[in-house]
């Protein structure tokens, strides 16, 4: 049993040893260091790393065989200053009173391996779980914009079926026949009615030109909302697919106000945009760029209080050599130094329901379209600055 993989001792009924394996000897040896044991006696050892075997075996008949079979046990070495966690576990037997065998190995790599398993079997149920949570989620947002989306098609469609033409040609019949009309109901009253058909019929037309283009508007940010919850879809799925093409900034920032107006106009905050028309066009990913601006925007929008004198958001952009630079600056609670290094770490949040995620995948956007995004604040009350620039 010399060189037998598993540590070996032979103990005589007052734990003085009487034989050990080269296994044992290593295995004993940090913790007699450790204890500054010196005693040939494995009992204060025992006492140590495994007090109730100890017990057991000064408990136990002359004649008890079997004492105790693969019991695992854990203690702590103290090596510097640093606790070392160790797992080790005891088979022991009594051949007759005074020949105690005990077998014992270190099971630590073993448990560490099984611990890791666990958790990751964990973590992928909880994946799991968020990931049935999201799709619910999307799938009932998705529902909602369906059926959002097929009542503005109604409204389109209502809106087709135009009867200012017939009221434009009652208006010019009336016209025509003014004369007339003021044989028998005199020429002022004949002329106030004209006059008025007239001003009812320019009216309509005005507020069916403004709610075609509402409704227009309104299909547009549905089928960018749709867009999104398709990558959103394919990232709960852990598909990533980023499709390129040819965009402007503008419509990009005109887009994402249009999803925003309510939340600001109910906020009260006024926004003012300065982006030059002719910036150069250049290759992205709509969706996952909308994504950015909207989640800056409402970063900007929570951090503005509802108090407050100042509620102002101001979006300017700028096309420099080989770069084009966006630049987002709000009148929010601002933030400092130490907060600015930790914005964009994975999990840091500053809100009490966040999840810090948002600004840490904006940064991984940005940077797919080989970009650098940065915040920066002059501190508390003096609100926050976001840049974003592109290769051009």
């Amino acid at each position: 049993m010399q060189h037998a993989g598993t540590g070996f001792a032979e103990i005589d009924r007052d734990g003085k040893i009487i034989h050990l394996n080269a296994r044992a000897k290593s295995l004993l040896k940090p913790v007699l260091i450790a204890n500054d044991i010196k005693e040939n006696n494995l009992f204060p050892v025992l006492e140590y790393i495994a007090p109730p075997v100890t017990e057991k075996i000064k408990n136990t008949a002359d004649d008890a065989g079997l004492i105790l079979r693969d019991e695992p046990y854990s203690f702590f070495l103290s090596f510097g200053g640093e606790e070392i966690e160790r797992h080790y576990n005891f088979t022991v037997a009594k051949i007759f009173t005074d020949c105690i065998i005990i077998g014992f190995d270190d099971f630590t790599q073993k448990n560490k391996k099984e611990q890791a398993i666990l958790e990751l079997i964990s973590e992928r149920a909880v994946a799991h779980g968020k990931f049935e949570i999201a799709s619910n989620i999307l799938h009932d947002i998705g529902n909602a914009i369906v059926g959002f989306g097929s009542y503005i098609t109604r409204i389109k469609r209502s809106l087709e079926q135009d009867n200012t033409l017939n009221l434009q040609k009652l208006a010019d019949f009336f016209c025509a026949e003014q004369a007339a009309m003021a044989a028998a109901i005199g020429e002022a009253k004949a002329g106030a009615v004209v006059k008025m058909l007239g001003s009812i019929t320019e009216a309509q037309k005005k507020v069916q030109d403004e709610i075609k283009r509402s409704v227009a508007e309104q299909l547009h940010i549905i089928t960018h909302i749709q867009e999104i919850l398709n990558i959103q879809r394919q990232y709960a799925n852990g598909h990533e697919v980023q499709e390129t093409k040819p965009i402007r900034l503008q419509s990009i920032i005109n887009d994402c106000l249009s999803m925003l107006f309510a939340s600001l106009e109910k906020r009260n905050i006024r926004v003012s945009v300065n982006i030059p028309e002719k910036l150069p066009v250049f290759n992205g990913d709509r969706t996952r760029l909308m994504q950015v601006i909207l989640n800056i925007l409402k970063n900007s929008m929570e951090a503005i209080d509802m108090s407050a004198e100042q509620k102002n958001i101001s979006i300017q952009a700028a096309h420099h050599d080989n770069e084009l630079v966006l630049q987002i600056k709000d009148t929010g609670h601002g933030f400092d130094e130490a907060t600015a290094g930790q914005l964009f770490e994975r999990g840091f949040t500053t809100k009490a329901s966040g999840s810090g995620l948002g600004l840490n995948s904006c940064r991984a956007i940005i940077e797919s379209h080989t970009g650098t995004i940065n915040m920066s604040s002059e501190g508390f009350g003096k609100g926050a600055l976001t840049i974003i620039s592109f290769k051009i």
